[in-house]
């Protein structure tokens, strides 16, 4: 049953992301914030197609800088669906077929790994303009998707933005449950390590009754340089991963 279940998602999968392309030449918003808002609506599509339940606790970001782990490129999909982010990428997306043109026409700011100082000002400057664009800003700042046992230290490259810019960062952690007992969320959600993206993708798609819960957390106050900030979006982001978050500090926003 899970071949036949992949290969059927599969094929809707396809045929969602070309008629996606085809609703883009047709509508054609421009790339940037109108873009991301009209690929939300498709996100929404692709995800329940994939079959991934989710829900949302906490109030949703309206502006600036939000920061979560990362788990794997359903992440993006799943805070796509949520509401319209500008997404922070590594560069290799923007080259996988049908998916890293769309997010290119959402304005997703693509960012070399291991690009060193020189790549800094170019990063900068394109950050500046996706804050600029009215909507919430979110990047992954452990660098590379896990298996979910622990939130990895995070890089701090792209905090010079946030402080650059002025704007207020706040946190969001997800994680992913599995009540298929043929899988496991540490193989067959999460993307990570040396895996390869079809076998995993052909995997998950083979799923039944995979769960998301994306927690919103709040701002994170330390504004002093960084290297503070950074940590301290960590220390956040893992408390809410871990469940630490005080339930009566958070608001149920949506459930599906």
């Amino acid at each position: 049953m899970r071949v036949v279940r992949s290969l059927f998602k599969i094929i809707r999968v396809v045929a969602l992301l070309l008629a996606a392309v085809v609703d883009w030449w047709v509508r054609r918003p421009r790339v940037g914030a109108e873009g991301a808002v009209w690929i939300h609506g498709w996100c929404r599509r692709i995800v329940k197609v994939v079959g991934v339940e989710w829900r949302v606790v906490g109030e949703l970001p309206t502006c600036g800088a939000v920061v979560s782990n990362h788990l794997s490129y359903l992440d993006v999909l799943l805070y796509s669906a949520v509401r319209p982010f500008v997404m922070v990428a590594k560069s290799e997306v923007r080259g996988w077929p049908l998916f890293g043109w769309l997010t290119s026409r959402a304005g997703t700011v693509y960012v070399t790994r291991g690009g060193g100082p020189s790549t800094y000002p170019a990063v900068n400057a394109a950050m500046a303009e996706a804050y600029r664009s009215g909507l919430p800003v979110l990047f992954f700042p452990e660098g590379t998707t896990t298996d979910g046992a622990e939130v990895l230290p995070f890089r701090r490259g792209l905090f010079h933005s946030v402080l650059n810019e002025g704007v207020p960062l706040r946190v969001a952690a997800l994680r992913y449950s599995l009540e298929d007992a043929s899988g496991s969320v540490e193989e067959d959600v999460c993307w990570w390590g040396d895996a390869l993206l079809a076998p995993h993708l052909w995997r998950l798609l083979g799923l039944r009754d995979v769960r998301a819960e994306i927690c919103f957390g709040g701002e994170v106050a330390a504004r002093r340089d960084r290297f503070v900030l950074s940590e301290r979006a960590r220390e956040a982001v893992g408390e809410l991963y871990a469940g630490s978050e005080v339930a009566g500090e958070v608001e149920l926003v949506e459930a599906f």
